[in-house]
Order: C-alpha cells, then structure tokens, then sequence
C-alpha cells in the first residue's frame, strides 16, 4: 500500500565544489571551532582526542601519532561493519596499551564509545554500548590488567549539588557495567562526592575524589583501593609529607605500582611532593619537583616509558620529567595565554605531549604542544595535519533571476556570495565593503532576487545578518534596517508586490522587517506576531504568492505540559506588516515538528518541516490550494536507502523550491554515517514521488544533503553538503527539471 518506490539515477551525479566555493585566501581564521580534550600514549602510540564543528555537527577526531608525537595524523574511524560514523559525537577521556585502547565521550543519543586495538584505526560502537552509562558524567578512564576502569558521577537533580560517584567496569571495551553508590558505597563528610581520576596498576585501582560546598570549593578529598579490577572498593589514604597540607592530589599508575603528588611550601617557596606505592596502601615519599615559578600541580601521567608532571605558572605550564618518581628534571614549558586551557598530557620516551584548547572569544583552536625531553619544542602544527582543520566552505541557498544565478553561504568564518550567469562558472563576490567580514562569525542563509535588487539574510555572531546588492556582485550592509534591541534573529526573505520582506524572530515573538526599495524598512506588527515566554513564535520561512505574503515557522503550545510543544504554524500577510497566524495540527505521528520552508506554484503552496517521531525524525509537508487559509498534510513516499522504512525512522527536509513543473522537496534519509539525498517532486503539491539520486555528493559513504534548490532555465540547480569523519565540503548539482 506504500505505491511505487524509484530508485533512479534522476540526472547526473553532483560535483565536489570545494574549488568554486574556496575558502577566502586572505582571511586569517579557518571558521571553525576546534579543540583538543584528552591524550593517552602506550609505547610510541600517542592519541589525541577532540573535535571540530562543522555546518553539519561536531565531528570528533582521533589524531594519532606513531612516532612518540613528533608528528601526527586524522586515524580512521568506522562502525564495526566499516560504514562512516555520524556526527556530533565528541570523545572526552581516553586510556589504552598494547592491544587494547578505549575513548569515551558525548554523542546524540547520550555516551558515545569508541575502541582499537592499535590506537591508530577506531571502531565507533553502536549506541546501545554507551547506554549503560545514561546521564553519568565520566571524567576519567584507566587500563586494567583485564580490561578497563571508568569513574565518574551521577546527579537526580542535574546540577550536581547532589552528586554521588560511579565506577563502569568493562573486559573488552564494548560491553560495560555501572557500579553505582549502593555497591561502591564511597563517602566524604562535607557535600557531594565526584570521582574527579583513576590510576591501575595490573588489577590493582585507586580513585581520587573529591566533595565540594556550594561554592564548588573543595572541602574533603579522598582516596579508595581496589584490588579486584574496580569491583570493590576500600578507603585509603595518601600520607601528608613535612610541608604538604589540606586537599589535592595528583595521581598516576607506574610500571611498578602507582604514583601521586601533593603541593607543599616552605618559608622560601612553593614545590611538590611525589610519592611511590607498590599496591596503593603502603606509600613512601620518593622525590621532590623543584622548579623556578612553580604554582600548583596539576596532573600526573605517566607510560611505560617515563612519568610527567604538569605544573600551573604565571601564564604557562611547567613541564617536569621523571624515569623514577625520585628524581625530576625540568621538560620545558608551554604557554598559557589568556584563554587557553590544558586539557591532557602523555608522556613518551622521547617526549611530552601536551593537549589544550585555546579560545580568544572569537575562534576556538586545537593545540598540541610537544616538548623533547630537553624541554626544547617540537613543532607541532594541527592546521597542518591532513584533514584534522577544515576551513568553513558553507553554501546554504541559492536563488536565480532572469540571467543571474547567486549563491550564499560562509567561508572561514565569514559571510559569502557567489554569482554564476549559467550556474557553471561561479564568481566570489568580491567588493563587499566589509559588509560580510566582521569580528565574530558571521554566515547568510538565505537571497531572494527583486525589482531594487538583490536581499541576503543570515546572521552576525548573535545578531541578525541583512545585505543588499543591486546587481549581485557588489554587497553592503542593507540601509536603514534596524532589527531592534534584544534577542533578534532573521532567517529568510521574499519579494512580493509590497516589497522585500524578511522573517526570522524577535524575542520571543515572530519578527517581520518590511522594504519597498532596500532603503527604508518598517517592522511587522500586531497580536498574531507577538508570542510570550511559555508560548513563543517564530517564521523560518517566506513567500510572496498571488494573495500577498506567506510566512510558515511554528509556535510553542503552553497546554502541553512535561513535553515537546512546538507544532507548524502559518501567517498571512497583504502588506507583510499585518499578520493573521493559523496554528496547525502536528504532523501525523509526531511529537514536535515545525515549518522551516514555503514555495508557492500558480495558487498552490507547499510548507515542509522535520518532526521529532518516537523512532527519531521524519520529513514532513502540507499544502494550501487557496493562499494559505486551510491547509492538509500531504504523504510523503518512503525514500530511504537502508532499508524500505528507513525514512520514517531518519529523514528530514532540507531544501524546497517551485519550478514551472510544480515543486521539489530535498530531503536526507538514512541514519548518520549513512545519509542520502532525497528527491520527492509533485505537479500539483498532492502527489508526491519519492527519487533517490545517486553518485559523488548524493550517496554512498557518509552523508549528503542539498541546502538550497532553484530552477535554473531548463535545469535544477542545487547546492549542499558531503560530510565524513574526514570533514566535509559543498557540493554542487545541476540536472534536467524533473
């Protein structure tokens, strides 16, 4: 009863577009933000763990270095039957040795884990391996002599003024089990209790924790002792040396038992004491870290080929170095500016690898400072590491006039255009006048042609984002338009017969601006725009159609309590200032859904949106015959690639436009990793029939989706996204009108 399904090659296959949408060759930032959170080593193996975002999510990374972290490159990463990951997963702690590595971290859908037996090539298990560990926060994870050891905690109230401490045990890294309070029965008078490390020697564990007062100072710390692999657990204690005093502790595993470190003062300065134990209950003092501007210890860590110290200073970290525990050499410094935060250390034998993230407030970075066992730097460059930092190359509408095709989008962390007379040969528009380039990052998402010109809209860091052109190539900072004070934001715009209009939100109201000549604007008033703070409302979408203007978003619902609340909603307009709202059933089967985007064919007009459904998300659409007054849903054919229902388990809308032969959705089906263009296409907005394209930046490995659509003369043109876990870059798409 589902009618046909087409899979048809629909046209030839999109084109990879990082050269015709390059990045700007003179911009000094790469418009992304990156950042390094872990490193572990074993041997010569060192592994840096972190991420960079991208238009389409997080893309995690696993940078692996071969030769002691001299040098580095991006490891492969796949599922465990070899499809691409997805995704928006973020790896935060990482431990592993010969044969057996393990990295933990966020995902979606709650802990994301990832294994290797090399720590070179990664396996990103399914979902259902993290989802032991629920809403748990896990700070720290360690080898053991028969698998792996993870602590952390866990709040009922979520702000972790509650917080009680929780061990995950696992044999092989895919299957976990969680220990919670009740089992490992750990406590400190004081406050909450968080397990903030964790050391293994063989089978033998000891975690370090902490409880803290409201203020987040620490008042108790503490020490507990397995000797079962982190199954049971004891409190223990480590001894407070001649000069040390009061909470803090560092703590490390040693080819021969384990290691801390506490901070001690004399009358004449501040320095460290290391202490050596063989099974965790029996410590002696081994050494002294004895450095000129010594602040605080901060981390121990240690290999198979040495141990190191992180010490806080007056803008840097000190670095000191120990085969022994006994005796400690200086291992240079790394600086630390303002806003630069050290997030691990690993120690080879030949050098000291430092992970940080640096962020200036306008563009985060990745940082890996690599010190010899002289203290002298071995350069390290992330930007220069095959694929780890991918400047932004976004192209996210695009619209055409009679003889003129224009692209918007961002690049390096700036707002772009490029122009096309035939939709082939592209153009950067070049003459701006600093309208797209500003502090911050700015991108447009939206251009609709007119009688006065062109009209681009996106944003400027938190602030809307408007530009005007006459003829496409040069752009400027559109006159007299003043979004107000507070929350605003502007998301699409339309030419109709009362001028250009533009839509997005203003607090937590729907936000419209209009202009009859791209010089003058006035906003949109009245009762229907104006939402509350229990029952906001927002446009995402605009079209200038035969009656006025239609505008499509959605409206958050306050009777629904406890759950999802917002649901489609439409707005007609004669002038685009007055406004009458029609509120819209939520799409069938789903829990929350909203429109994001308009077309309009003769009378016809089509609105599609993405729902959140109980299995995930689901494309969705309606259409109105009479100018936006009643509207019905419309079924959308099953498209997906995995499987004969894969689209109502994974699809979204991404793209729409009208052509002279009706209308065409774009849509993504498919889970992450696995996602796939979608074309569904209609003469008359009723009947829809579902094509799947295929080819380079359609289908296949990774993911793919189109971001913008327009007719083009006897073409469609489109633009969108092919993404892996090597990064992505745009694409472009031209083939006959369906």
């Amino acid at each position: 009863g589902r009618g046909p399904l087409r899979h048809t090659t629909t046209g030839p296959a999109a084109q990879l577009a990082g050269a015709t949408f390059a990045p700007d060759p003179a911009a000094k930032a790469d418009g992304h933000d990156q950042e390094l959170l872990g490193v572990a080593s074993a041997g010569s193996i060192v592994v840096a763990i972190g991420g960079e975002t991208e238009t389409a999510d997080y893309r995690g990374e696993f940078l692996v270095s071969s030769d002691g972290g001299r040098s580095f490159r991006l490891a492969d990463v796949r599922t465990p039957d070899g499809a691409e990951p997805g995704y928006g997963d973020t790896p935060r702690v990482i431990a592993g040795s010969t044969g057996a590595w393990v990295a933990l971290g966020g995902s979606h859908a709650g802990t994301a884990v990832w294994t290797s037996h090399d720590g070179q090539t990664w396996t990103r298990q399914p979902d259902s391996t993290g989802a032991v560990f629920g809403r748990d926060k896990i700070t720290r994870v360690a080898r053991t002599a028969n698998g792996f050891v993870a602590v952390g905690d866990t709040s009922q109230k979520g702000d972790y003024s509650d917080a009680v401490p929780v061990v995950w045990l696992s044999s092989d890294g895919r299957q976990w089990e969680r220990l919670g309070n009740d089992q490992l029965k750990m406590s400190l008078p004081g406050g909450p209790l968080s397990l903030i490390d964790v050391a293994a020697h063989g089978d033998l564990v000891i975690a370090y924790g902490w409880s803290t007062d409201g203020k987040g100072r620490i008042v108790k710390d503490g020490v507990w002792r397995s000797s079962d692999g982190g199954r049971t657990w004891a409190a223990g204690d480590v001894p407070h040396p001649k000069g040390t005093a009061g909470p803090g502790i560092a703590i490390g595993s040693t080819p021969t038992g384990f290691i801390a470190g506490r901070n001690a003062h004399s009358k004449s300065e501040q320095y460290g004491v290391v202490l050596t134990s063989a099974d965790g209950v029996s410590w002696r003092k081994a050494g002294e870290i004895h450095l000129p501007g010594y602040g605080g210890l901060q981390r121990l860590t240690s290999s198979d080929r040495g141990l190191a110290a992180v010490i806080g200073g007056d803008k840097k970290v000190l670095i000191a170095r120990s085969d022994d525990g006994g005796t400690w050499q200086n291992g240079g410094e790394v600086p630390v500016p303002s806003g630069r935060t050290i997030e691990g250390v690993a120690v080879t034998a030949g050098a000291t690898i430092v992970a940080a993230r640096e962020d200036d407030g306008q563009d985060a970075d990745a940082v890996l400072a690599v010190r010899d066992t002289l203290g002298q730097e071995i350069p390290v460059d992330v930007t220069a590491i095959p694929g780890a930092v991918r400047p932004e190359q976004t192209v996210t509408s695009v619209a055409s006039s009679a003889n003129l095709r224009v692209a918007v989008g961002g690049t390096n962390g700036d707002a772009a255009v490029w122009t096309s007379p035939d939709g082939s040969r592209w153009t950067r528009a070049g003459d701006t006048g600093g309208a797209l380039a500003r502090p911050g990052k700015q991108r447009l998402i939206n251009v609709t042609p007119g009688a006065a010109g062109w009209l681009a809209v996106g944003y400027d860091g938190e602030r809307p984002l408007a530009v005007t052109s006459p003829d496409g190539t040069t752009w400027h900072s559109a006159p007299g338009f003043d979004p107000g004070s507070g929350h605003t934001a502007t998301y699409a715009a339309a030419y109709g017969r009362a001028g250009y209009v533009i839509v997005g939100e203003s607090g937590f109201s729907a936000g419209t601006w209009v202009s009859s000549d791209l010089k003058t604007w006035k906003p949109g008033s009245g009762g229907d725009l104006e939402g509350t703070k229990t029952a906001n409302r927002w446009m995402r979408g605009v079209v200038a159609g035969p009656s006025g203007y239609v505008a499509v978003g959605g409206v958050s619902d306050p009777t629904v309590k406890d759950a999802p609340q917002g649901r489609p909603a439409v707005w007609t307009s004669a002038d685009g200032l007055k406004w009458t709202l029609k509120q819209l059933p939520q799409p069938s089967g789903a829990a929350e859904g909203w429109f994001d985007r308009v077309a309009v064919h003769g009378s016809v007009l089509v609105a599609t949106g993405t729902a959140g459904i109980a299995s995930g998300r689901t494309a969705f659409a309606f259409t109105s015959s009479d100018g936006g007054a009643s509207w019905q849903e419309v079924r959308l054919p099953k498209a997906g690639q995995d499987g004969a229902d894969s689209s109502d388990r994974n699809s979204a809308a991404t793209a729409l436009t009208a052509t002279p032969h009706g209308f065409v959705i774009a849509g993504a089906a498919g889970r992450a990793g696995r996602t796939d263009v979608v074309l569904w296409t209609s003469a008359d907005g009723r009947t829809w029939t579902a094509q799947t394209p295929q080819g380079t930046g359609l289908s296949g490995r990774g993911d793919q989706w189109l971001t913008g659509l327009t007719p083009a003369g006897a073409d469609l043109l489109g633009v969108g996204i092919s993404a892996d876990h090597r990064g992505e870059q745009p694409t472009l798409w031209r083939r006959p009108l369906p």
